[in-house]
């Protein structure tokens, strides 16, 4: 059995595909995807349904995620396109209103963090960042899903994100998996291979470290 995480598909499902085959991904390993499957990319619902029947695959909210569900919340049957992404929006006019209402459900039961152990090592595993100690509500939210780390900030246990495309913190191309100290952002861009030189999808096996990049 092996532990891998992958963050921010965004509806690349052509890449998804390739990297499972990549990593020769089996039912006896594990995969965390740390948030924002769906927007940008044409298939984000589409990797939605195929996350949610994978009994070893765990979807963390991400931001988009969270806009995701607040649009068909807030929207009900008639759904409204200036809820929702372009590509995203083209998905979801295919389900009918009791399809959309199970993806709801399925959205609001997502996790926000998790705490997992691989590799004889503890990770928390967060879309964005961690909050500060006490910080609740609206705040936790805003860190644990839309803040941006800085390459000054340090935290006393290892965490992997992602949201932020590493080259926020590198120059180098292709993009790769960027550490600093306790702190590993996964997310190397593979929604903006179009405009962001280098863009991929990363994922990274926690038992040895080892990282897979397509």
């Amino acid at each position: 059995m092996a532990v891998y995480v992958m963050s921010d598909l965004h509806g690349d499902w052509a890449h998804f595909r390739l990297m499972l085959m990549r990593i020769r991904f089996s039912s006896r390993d594990q995969l965390y995807i740390i948030g924002d499957a769906v927007d940008r990319g044409p298939h984000g619902i589409r990797l939605l349904h195929y996350i949610q029947k994978q009994q070893n695959m765990t979807l963390l909210l991400g931001n988009h995620e969270l806009m995701l569900l607040e649009g068909l919340q807030a929207c009900g049957d008639a759904l409204d396109a200036d809820w929702f992404d372009p590509a995203t929006f083209a998905e979801l006019s295919q389900l009918s209103p009791a399809a959309r209402g199970e993806l709801a459900s399925y959205l609001s039961a997502l996790p926000v963090f998790l705490n997992i152990s691989a590799g004889g090592q503890s990770y928390f595993l967060v879309h964005a960042s961690p909050a500060p100690p006490g910080t609740e509500g609206e705040q936790l939210l805003e860190y644990l899903l839309w803040t941006r780390v800085s390459p000054d900030d340090r935290f006393s246990r290892p965490v992997i994100a992602g949201h932020t495309p590493t080259a926020y913190y590198q120059s180098k191309t292709p993009l790769r998996i960027w550490r600093n100290g306790n702190f590993t952002d996964i997310d190397c861009g593979t929604a903006f291979r179009s405009v962001l030189p280098g863009g991929c999808l990363a994922c990274l096996r926690l038992d040895d470290g080892r990282e897979f990049y397509v």
